[in-house]
């Protein structure tokens, strides 16, 4: 019995090693990466393609990855957006397809016992998308509509000013969804054309998750995969924000004062740095209360209901952004406060209690952000957008607890280059 108990348990470890490594799927000429966390715990299924290189970065006009990804939203030509919408629903599956700076994901989730409807589905999306003039139409419809509830959003106009400074003459300068004027410009075979060259499989990553057969799996999305473009590698590029102090100003009516500020954040190495980021951010101000910039804009200064400033960290950029409201009166005390209160923290003076709370929280919560499959499937993944290993929370994990008090302050001083803030402030005149 002893005998077969620990037999079960390294099969057990067996299996959990190969989760936390990259298989592939080798089909024409590639080798496809596959990040995988399976588990029968439930009969439910997760697939999300990745298609690097089809973000907002890859464009050649504003706006045009954002598009795309809408389009492909609209289901297939062959059964039109309402007739595909209706047999995803039929069969409980749902798919997704989302855009960000650098990619097009399209996410599916099903029960188990609907995962050849599911993938036939996403291939018959892939294959086939419903790019008619119909959907071009009402996709351009709904973002304009989108935008033009946005003019009246004081947040989305504080934050996409502050990114026009900080990021000037970059991709990151504007929203990645553009301006009404941006999607005017673009048209039905714009679109055609960026799907044809973006959704390519050099740049494919895929994710699987749940209680899928992986032999199985990974025959049927070769089969739906097979007919897309090698297409060139995706190389990213990297993005500094303006080391110049800057200041925009927005007049709305509003009775409040929005403001937001951000700064360079000079990040180099994930494996050197990243514990000690994750610990200056939630003292700094990305934890709410008990942050020093929590602390002395509300509870000392009572200048702001509540108040943020963390830190923006990816392959392409690294930068610093917080915001608060204030009354219109109060808007120069509080940027005053900002400054100070930054100025104070970059000297370096955490206090041990802050670093054993900081330790204490941040452990704490990562249980909780394991609890489901698409969670612990997202970490791994960022972890190998970091070209880090699948599992290195774990070592993050130890990295944490072992941190000192010393070499946290001596991080934080070692950024002075926060210091070099920029602000945009929404306000009546």
């Amino acid at each position: 019995m002893r005998i077969l108990f620990i037999f079960i348990l390294m099969l057990g470890l067996m299996k959990g090693n190969n989760m936390n490594e990259i298989d592939y799927l080798e089909l024409n000429n590639n080798k496809i990466p596959i990040i995988q966390e399976i588990s029968d715990a439930l009969p439910i299924g997760f697939i999300k393609i990745i298609f690097n290189g089809a973000g907002s970065f890859g464009e050649d006009k504003r706006g045009l990855s954002s598009f795309s990804a809408s389009m492909l939203n609209r289901g297939s030509k062959n059964k039109g957006e309402y007739g595909f919408a209706k047999e995803l629903e039929s069969r409980a599956i749902s798919l997704g397809v989302n855009g960000g700076n650098e990619s097009i994901g399209i996410g599916l989730e099903f029960l188990k016992e609907q995962q050849d409807n599911a993938i036939k589905l996403l291939g018959e999306l892939l294959a086939d998308p419903n790019l008619t003039d119909e959907a071009f139409e009402r996709t351009k419809i709904a973002l304009n509509g989108y935008l033009l509830s946005k003019e009246n959003d004081f947040d989305y106009i504080a934050q996409k000013n502050l990114y026009s400074i900080l990021f000037k003459d970059t991709p990151l300068e504007k929203p990645r969804i553009g301006s009404i004027e941006d999607i005017e410009k673009i048209s039905l075979d714009d679109v055609e054309k960026f799907l044809k060259e973006k959704l390519t499989l050099n740049n494919v990553v895929i994710l699987l998750g749940g209680d899928l057969d992986i032999d199985k799996t990974k025959k049927q999305l070769a089969n739906i995969l097979k007919s897309i473009n090698n297409g060139p590698k995706y190389i990213a590029e990297r993005y500094y924000a303006n080391s110049d102090s800057n200041e925009i100003k927005d007049i709305k009516p509003t009775k409040q004062a929005y403001i937001y500020f951000g700064s360079p954040f000079d990040f180099k190495n994930y494996k050197d740095e990243l514990h000690k980021a994750q610990i200056m951010s939630f003292i700094m101000g990305a934890s709410g209360f008990g942050s020093r910039i929590m602390e002395e804009i509300r509870v000392k200064r009572g200048l702001a209901y509540s108040a943020y400033f963390y830190q923006s960290i990816d392959n392409t950029s690294s930068n610093t952004i917080g915001y608060l409201q204030t009354k219109l009166e109060n808007k120069d005390e509080a940027i005053k406060a900002v400054k100070e209160t930054i100025n104070n923290f970059l000297e370096g003076n955490v206090t041990q209690q802050e670093l054993d709370d900081a330790k204490a929280y941040i452990l704490g919560s990562r249980v909780l952000s394991d609890e489901t499959i698409s969670s612990r499937l997202g970490k791994k993944y960022n972890n190998f957008y970091r070209n880090l290993p699948l599992d290195y929370d774990k070592e993050i994990i130890q990295k944490i607890k072992d941190l000192t008090l010393d070499e946290l302050n001596q991080y934080i001083r070692s950024h002075k280059e926060i210091n070099n803030l920029s602000f945009s402030v929404v306000s009546d005149k």
